[in-house]
Parts: structure tokens; C-alpha cells; sequence
């Protein structure tokens, strides 16, 4: 009899433990979208896709903004990403907020790396689950974020190569120095405005810091809008979506 409940115990615990990994909010329907929030390989992200579709042209996958002095976990409910999101999953794509973790923040050089390292991990783990439970190969990604999660981003791909396979990176109002420009392992889209200093190099300017025989000069884009001259304070959706249509395409 004792032997009977602890057996009954530990499924009981096995099957909690299952469910802390794979927790998933009811779905919601919005116009032709199905949106929810899914916690897969670890990982949370809400998702967002055609509410009749069963195949998918790619991934996208957007991280928010956060005070890079001490960050929290990514929010989920930005109304950029949201958009962003929404659009592609318009088109065909599947697409996803990332909830990265809480990471150490920018106090020093090592803190920064740390950070940038930890978010490019969460962003490979929100691929690597999306691409085993939608059946979307993982190289047919496009990662992105606006603010904090650009920085950490520019600096993951120029250091590691764990985001190596994805076809580029969508970075709104985030900047970086010369040397991660001159190291990006994929392409990237760096659209900022005008007259906002966000770093070393931003937009255009960044895009210049890629070396002409780079292999990811070609299908990078840099730009700096001259309708807007406050972080993060342009309407990008459109731009952005383009630039992930050309390169899923």
C-alpha cells in the first residue's frame, strides 16, 4: 500500500513538473488571428497566427524594449511588437512576443555580454519550440526587438552564433559600436530617428560600419528617419514587415 502511494506521488509530481513547461493560455480570436501565450522548452512567448492556417512561411520572432540599468523579464503587451506581430501573422507567418529573462543589465562590459548572450538563448529557445510544435523549419526565422532587446541583439550576433541560422535581424532604435558591426554573423535592419544619439553608431550610420566584403553587408539596411526625432518614436511596422518579407522570401 505504501509502495502504491508513493508511486501515485511522484506521477503527481512528474505531471506538475510537466505542466510548469508547457502551460498555455486559452486562445483568443482576433479578426483572422488566433493569439495565446505559450510556455514551451522553458520558455514563454505569446504567439500570434492565421486562425485557419496549418502551414506556415516562417518564423518571426520580436523582444521588447527594458531599462537597460536593471532590466526586468521582456513585456509580452508592447503595442509595437503587437503590430509588428499581427501583420506578419496576417501574411502567413508565425509570429511571437519573446518573454526573455531578467538578465543582469549593462553595469559594466561583462554584464552586457552576459546579458546579450542570455536574451540570444531565449530567443533560440522560442524558435526551437515554435519550430517543433508548428512544424516550421527554424532557418526560415527572422529575429527583431525595439530598444534593449536591439542592443542586446546586435551584440549577441557580432560575439556567438547561437542565432547564426536565422535570416536577420529587424532592430528598431538601438545602436552598437564598430567592432559588433564589423562581426555581425547575419543581416541586419537598423531603422532609428533623427537626432537621437543611441549609441556609438545607429541607423544608417550603423549600417556603414558594416564592412563592404562583409557577407551580410548585401541584405543589411540601415535607416535613419527624419520624421521623428525621439526614442523609438516612429510608426516602423510596414518597414519592418517589408524588410522580413525580404528575407523569409
Amino acid at each position: 500500500m505504501r509502495t502504491s502511494i508513493f508511486i501515485m506521488a511522484c506521477l503527481l509530481a512528474l505531471c506538475s513538473s510537466c505542466s510548469k513547461d508547457n502551460k498555455n493560455t486559452e486562445e483568443q480570436i482576433n479578426g483572422n488571428l488566433k493569439e495565446s501565450t505559450e510556455t514551451e522548452n522553458g520558455i514563454t512567448y505569446r504567439l500570434f497566427r492565421n486562425k485557419d492556417a496549418t502551414v506556415f512561411k516562417g518564423i518571426l520572432v520580436i523582444g521588447s524594449g527594458n531599462n537597460e540599468n536593471n532590466p526586468l523579464a521582456g513585456s509580452l503587451d508592447g503595442a509595437a511588437e503587437t503590430d509588428l506581430c499581427r501583420k506578419a501573422a496576417d501574411g502567413g507567418y508565425i509570429a511571437a512576443i519573446v518573454q526573455y529573462r531578467k538578465t543582469p543589465g549593462n553595469a559594466n562590459a561583462e554584464s552586457w555580454n552576459t546579458s546579450a548572450r542570455m536574451i540570444g538563448e531565449d530567443y533560440d529557445r522560442c524558435i526551437v519550440a515554435i519550430s517543433g510544435k508548428y512544424g516550421v523549419d527554424k532557418t526560415k526565422s527572422v529575429v527583431g526587438g525595439f530598444s534593449f532587446a536591439s542592443y542586446m541583439l546586435f551584440s549577441d550576433i557580432s560575439a556567438n552564433a547561437t542565432l547564426s541560422y536565422c535570416k536577420g535581424v529587424l532592430a528598431a532604435c538601438g545602436g552598437s559600436g564598430a567592432w559588433n558591426a564589423q562581426n555581425f554573423k547575419i543581416p541586419v535592419y537598423a531603422i532609428n530617428c533623427s537626432g537621437n544619439n543611441e549609441g556609438e553608431y545607429y541607423g544608417k550610420g550603423l549600417y556603414d560600419q558594416i564592412p563592404a566584403n562583409s557577407p551580410v553587408k548585401a541584405k543589411s539596411e540601415g535607416v535613419t528617419d527624419n520624421t521623428c526625432n525621439t526614442h523609438c518614436g516612429g510608426s516602423w511596422t510596414d518597414k519592418m514587415y517589408a524588410k522580413m518579407l525580404s528575407w523569409l522570401s
